[in-house]
């Protein structure tokens, strides 16, 4: 279970969602928190419309998406981002107008508090892993972080 979060060596990557990375696993009676900060994560409008634009373009309304704590980088840690239908015993669902993200139990001691924004830039579009108040250092690149433990709960 702990595999993901081994400190890895540096590597610089882009996090994009592939349609043959979706799991088609039937859902767990897990129970949903409506998506807010003061709930564990927040999402924004942007991600939001973006994943629904995702749930219609598929023609799938059962599309989720998987957010995991993840070794490497250059600070030990990065986010993985993922299309699922699949649901854990020991994941979180976060519910916002419709679109659902899953936490797995161990990643979500690392980001909550945290905010999914979708930023589109010149490079390209991803959604992204904002204000995460257990992060201490990242990286210039903005892609790996280092935890503060002391905050983890």
């Amino acid at each position: 279970m702990l595999r993901h979060l081994q400190r890895g060596a540096c590597v610089k990557f882009n996090t994009f969602i592939r349609p043959n990375q979706l799991h088609t696993t039937i859902s767990n009676p897990v129970k949903v928190h409506s998506a807010s900060v003061v709930n564990g994560l927040g999402i924004t409008e942007k991600a939001v419309k973006q994943l629904q634009h995702i749930q219609e373009k598929e023609q799938d309304k059962e599309q989720m998406l998987r957010i995991l704590v993840d070794s490497g980088g250059c600070h030990g840690y990065q986010n993985k981002l993922e299309l699922t239908k699949t649901v854990e015993d020991d994941d979180i669902i976060f519910e916002k107008e419709g679109v659902k993200v899953v936490i797995d139990s161990v990643s979500f001691q690392f980001l909550r508090g945290s905010t999914l924004d979708y930023v589109q830039e010149l490079i390209g579009s991803t959604f992204q892993v904002t204000n995460n108040p257990n992060a201490k250092h990242s990286c210039g690149c903005n892609i790996s972080y280092d935890i503060d433990l002391d905050k983890i709960q």
